[in-house]
Parts: C-alpha cells; sequence; structure tokens
C-alpha cells in the first residue's frame, strides 16, 4: 500500500482513500480515521474508560489478571493476552514472553542482550524484555515479515 502526504496551510484537514477493493485492512483504516475504530473497555482507579488499543504500550498479565500499560497510567482490561493478542496483532500487538504483549509501535529503541533476548524501552521510558522464545519471530517482523516460530 502506498502512501501519499501533503502538508496544507489553510482548509480543513483531508484523508482520501483510493482502492481497487474494499478489504479488512482499507476498512480498519476507514474505521480510524472516522474515529470508528474499536476501544476497549478498562478499569483505571474508580472509574471505567475506553482506550484505543493503539494508547497502550504493553500489557502484562499478573495472577490472571491482565494491565494495561498507558503512557501515563496503569489499567486493568478484561481481556485474556492471548485474545488481545490475535485481536490486535494487525495494530502491531506481538506476544514478547509468557506473560507480555507489547506494542510494537509505541517502541523507543531495542538492544540485544545476552541469552539472545532483546531490550525494549517503551515511548515512557520503561523497560520490557523480549525472551529468547519470540526475539526471532520480532527480528522477523521488524525485517519486514513474519518468520515461523520454533
Amino acid at each position: 500500500m502506498k502512501l501519499t502526504m501533503n502538508k496544507i496551510l489553510q482548509g480543513e484537514d483531508e484523508v482520501i482513500i483510493r482502492y481497487r477493493e474494499m478489504n479488512e485492512q482499507i476498512e480498519m483504516l476507514a474505521a480510524l480515521v472516522e474515529g470508528k475504530a474499536p476501544r476497549v473497555s478498562a478499569r483505571c482507579g474508580d472509574e471505567t474508560i475506553l482506550i484505543s488499543p493503539e494508547a497502550i504500550l504493553y500489557l502484562e498479565s499478573v495472577d490472571g489478571t491482565t494491565w494495561a500499560y498507558l503512557a501515563d497510567q496503569v489499567c486493568r482490561i478484561y481481556e485474556s493476552l492471548e485474545k488481545a493478542a490475535l485481536a490486535w496483532g494487525e495494530r502491531g500487538f506481538f506476544r514478547c514472553s509468557k506473560s507480555m504483549v507489547i506494542n510494537i509501535y509505541r517502541i523507543s529503541t531495542l538492544k540485544s542482550e545476552p541469552g539472545n533476548r532483546i531490550l525494549a524501552k517503551m515511548e515512557n521510558g520503561e523497560q520490557v524484555v523480549i525472551s529468547r522464545r519470540y526475539a526471532r519471530q520480532l527480528r522477523g517482523i521488524l525485517k519486514g515479515g513474519a518468520e515461523d516460530e520454533e
């Protein structure tokens, strides 16, 4: 898919989507632009909010509870890690360990570690370890295509 962007000095922002055939990727892009992209219910403190998956840096499962780490807060969500990784895989979510799913679009830096692990520094400064079991698959994704798991 080709992306063309032009900065304008005046007028209203506009997004034009040209396609040969409607597919899931085009539908998802249109929903995102229109503000209709699916959101997830999360419990933050004493209130329930709806958040966009793109706002999530990573998910962690602790004692059967799934926590969503945002830029400035941690919220409980009611999705399992497996379900979230499957549902949001097209949006950059990647299983990085047994208890974590990471949003690869919210990574600032990556560093190779001993034992074939990868240390990911997130946009908020937190560090997440990609286990050796998933490191090869992540390297494949970052090179432009997913590699099969071992």
